[in-house]
């Protein structure tokens, strides 16, 4: 008998459906391959589905046929297969195919597969919001010994778990990780992309807790002008995309305007849909965020909606709704607002720190327009408690502030 077959026998004397087995980890289409006999489990998904049949794992796990250390063509397929649904952005498809491929490719002892595949594993996770299950598929990919030991590949790593950090309110960590992943790329040639991205994620990590200065002193120090023919353009796109929203915290808007033009102008649709999309996104949140509302800003949000019908997750399309309603809040359109804040409020499980920080500001000074000062308190201390317990206690004090200032 194999594994499928005793995986159908099980589900269905448990009366589950293929889906309610996967529990939004792994998806009713890649649960129907394991039945089907077309894929074999990873022992994490053994340790998952024996949990939700209510069987030893040491049981379930008799049946796994593991992978041939000599089959080349099964491995070729499952990265087919894991890449293949990465194209048709179906992240939860994504995951379980490309840890299965991960699983062979280890076994294969084959690094570059290996580390391909963990890394397309790990991005779809985040494209879902498992932020903690990313992390732990990164945590293992660099604990491995089949990690090559470059700079750039250790510098990538540390930037995906400084993202991962950023995003789950740990700042101190995400800005301890993001100097790690720049001394790790230190010894590669200036305009090396590693050692850009990684100065990249360490200045948002840093404006994002509120340390401002050593970010603007960070972002003086690149050299990513279009004038330095060593730098792809993608990259120089990201750098000035990186410095404008900097300089939009500090209120250098002239230095905003200026930088974000540039991402725009050098930003394609075509070339990289997704990161056009973000930027847009990012660059509407960063004009509104610093109170300025243009032409500019609503061709942001035009584009980013745009992009986001074709490429966007749940939580892309929740933070662009609360930049409408911070557009709104701003033009004092309050019933247009209230729509917009009640919708992301209602999803708020599908927020990342950043933008649960964001719905409590918008919340607050939606509130401090109806003349509401306790709940216009009550939402801006939330937010300043978040800051709080991510680290950034200068940002919580700016919240503090204007509680205070209500008097409430």
């Amino acid at each position: 008998m194999r594994f499928g077959d005793i995986l159908r026998q099980a589900r269905s004397a448990k009366g589950l459906t293929q889906a309610e087995l996967g529990a939004g980890v792994y998806s009713a289409s890649y649960i129907s391959l394991l039945e089907r006999g077309q894929r074999q489990p990873t022992t994490d998904m053994v340790q998952h589905f024996a949990s939700r049949l209510g069987m030893d794992v040491q049981t379930l796990n008799w049946w796994v046929e593991p992978p041939s250390v000599d089959d080349q063509p099964a491995l070729t397929s499952a990265m087919f297969a894991a890449h293949h649904a990465r194209d048709l952005r179906d992240d939860t498809l994504a995951a379980s195919e490309a840890e299965y491929a991960a699983s062979i490719a280890f076994e294969q002892r084959n690094g570059p597969a290996w580390w391909d595949m963990s890394m397309l594993q790990a991005q779809s996770l985040i494209n879902l919001r498992r932020l903690e299950e990313a992390e732990t598929v990164l945590l293992r990919v660099q604990s491995s010994s089949l990690l090559a030991q470059t700079p750039e590949l250790r510098s990538v790593v540390q930037m995906r778990l400084s993202l991962i950090a950023r995003g789950t309110g740990r700042l101190l960590e995400a800005v301890d990780l993001a100097h790690r992943a720049v001394e790790q790329a230190a010894e590669l040639p200036d305009s090396s992309p590693a050692r850009l991205q990684a100065a990249f994620i360490l200045i948002a990590a840093l404006a994002v807790k509120g340390d401002l200065d050593e970010a603007w002193d960070i972002a003086m120090s690149l050299d990513v002008t279009e004038n330095v023919p060593a730098v792809p353009s993608r990259i120089i796109a990201h750098g000035a995309w990186a410095i404008g929203n900097v300089a939009f915290r500090r209120g250098e808007v002239a230095v905003g305007y200026e930088q974000h033009a540039l991402a725009a102008k050098l930003l394609l649709p075509q070339a990289d849909l997704e990161m056009w999309t973000n930027f847009h996104k990012s660059s509407a949140n960063l004009k509104l965020e610093a109170g300025l509302v243009d032409e500019s800003v609503r061709e942001s949000i035009r584009n980013a909606e745009v992009g986001l019908e074709l490429v966007g997750t749940k939580g892309q399309q929740l933070e662009l709704l609360l930049a409408k309603a911070r557009f709104a809040l701003l033009t004092a359109d309050l019933p247009a607002a209230a729509e917009l804040l009640g919708e992301v409020n209602g999803q708020r499980e599908n927020l990342d720190f950043e933008s649960g920080i964001e719905l409590e500001s918008c919340l607050g000074h939606y509130y401090v327009a109806l003349k509401s000062r306790r709940q216009a308190a009550h939402h801006l201390s939330e937010a300043a408690r978040l800051y709080t317990e991510a680290g950034a206690d200068e940002k919580a004090h700016e919240l503090l502030d204007q509680v205070r200032a209500l008097g409430a």
